[in-house]
């Protein structure tokens, strides 16, 4: 998923990097991603080593470990505090933004996610959710009461994929994943609503 977030970045603004974070009950901003250097970044904040079976077979740690603390990374997730700090912080201007919310069993309790997705939805920025729903995700629920419940949040679109969507082929999931983003872009320029 980094890699073709990198890819979905060279495509759409080869000279800008992609900004990348991390959430759980908090949102931290990690190092921005380049795809000519998406190997390095993805061994440095893209997985966790596994456990070794003895001590002298440890694999190095990474960033991500280092920093796993910081990061509260097995905390309680907060989709709508992630929500809040990325649009706190988004670019001005008006070149528009798009966020690939990537998430696996995303849980949501309460109105704080749909909260936040209002309160960015006057913003130049698109927020693309994208995953695994897992077991018992809430996000699916969600999303679609959103959409049914709040019509005038329009910058906001769930891709759905094939059933792992780490398994959906690339040109189906770039497709998948910009055609919302191109169909709000034009509504917003033309005034649709």
């Amino acid at each position: 998923m980094v890699r073709r977030a990198a890819v979905l970045g060279e495509v759409m603004s080869p000279t800008s990097d992609v900004g990348t974070w991390i959430y759980t009950s908090q949102a931290h901003r990690l190092p921005s991603l380049r795809l000519s250097d998406a190997e390095r970044w993805i061994a440095d904040w893209g997985v966790l080593p596994r456990a070794p079976l003895l001590s002298r077979d440890a694999a190095p740690v990474n960033l991500l470990t280092q920093h796993a603390e910081r990061y509260a990374l097995f905390d309680a997730e907060d989709p709508g505090e992630a929500v809040k700090e990325i649009a706190l912080n988004l670019p001005e201007g008006d070149t528009p933004t798009l966020v690939l919310f990537f998430f696996w069993g995303l849980h949501s309790e309460g109105p704080a996610l749909a909260d936040q997705l209002d309160a960015a939805s006057g913003h130049n920025v698109f927020w693309q959710f994208l995953g695994d729903p897992g077991l018992s995700s809430t996000v699916l629920d969600d999303l679609d009461a959103l959409r049914a419940e709040a019509p005038h949040i329009r910058n906001v679109s769930l891709y759905r994929g094939w059933d792992s969507i780490e398994e959906t082929p690339e040109y189906l999931f770039y497709r998948g994943v910009l055609k919302p983003f191109a169909h709000w872009r034009k509504e917003r320029a033309t005034g649709e609503s």
